[in-house]
């Protein structure tokens, strides 16, 4: 029950007895003092009734809160996850009787800018090409598939490092390199001797994940 409500009551309580009195019973003067005390209550219900009500103050926090993560960016990266091109390993030219070992390296002419945070664990797979068989990579003579060259990929320029069909390959990230990342991309081949002379391709997949 609010403060106005209460005086309210208590007004009724005392008019009352007043208006159950005759009225020829009272002077003049007392009538008016009676009227006074009328209004007197009158005054305190209107005022009791229209006063400012009680108000609380509630305060409460909340949180906010941001992560950055480590990753990596390829520049030119479309929806569909595909960079393009990246570059050619390329092994030069030999005669056809040849026999000779050729390494190649696709690190320096690399086509697509990568960037990552330092220290982001990147890793690299590479599939088989289009002519892998028993897990052995094959440069092919058109669609000959008997005019083949064996080789094999390596993440190091001596090769002591092969590259595994499908196998994830640590990649280092560092200050140094963290805005320029070259894909340690190396190949060696020994060729067989006797191949018809042409050009020998293949086509790779390399999968970056982190």
């Amino acid at each position: 029950m609010t403060p106005g409500a209460r005086l309210l009551f208590a007004a009724r309580q005392a008019a009352s007895p007043f208006a159950a009195r005759p009225t020829a019973q009272q002077s003049p003067a007392h009538r008016r003092s009676l009227q006074r005390a009328a209004l007197a209550a009158l005054a305190i219900v209107v005022l009791g009734g229209g006063g400012t009500p009680a108000r609380a103050e509630t305060s409460a926090t909340f949180g906010v809160a941001a992560r950055i993560d480590a990753g990596c960016l390829v520049d030119g990266l479309g929806s569909s996850g595909d960079a393009g091109t990246m570059g050619t390993l390329d092994f030069g030219s030999d005669m056809s009787l040849s026999t000779a070992t050729h390494t190649a390296s696709a690190s320096a002419a690399q086509t697509i800018r990568l960037r990552c945070t330092p220290g982001t664990a990147l890793l690299m797979t590479i599939d088989g090409g289009e002519h892998e068989a028993g897990g052995v990579r094959y440069l092919q003579h058109g669609a000959d598939s008997g005019a083949r060259i064996a080789y094999s990929l390596c993440s190091d320029g001596s090769c002591a490092a092969p590259i595994a069909v499908g196998a994830a390959t640590p990649v280092t990230v560092l200050d140094a390199n963290s805005e320029d990342i070259r894909l340690p991309l190396y190949g060696r081949l020994t060729l067989p001797g006797a191949l018809p002379p042409g050009l020998y391709n293949d086509r790779l997949l390399v999968t970056l994940s982190w």
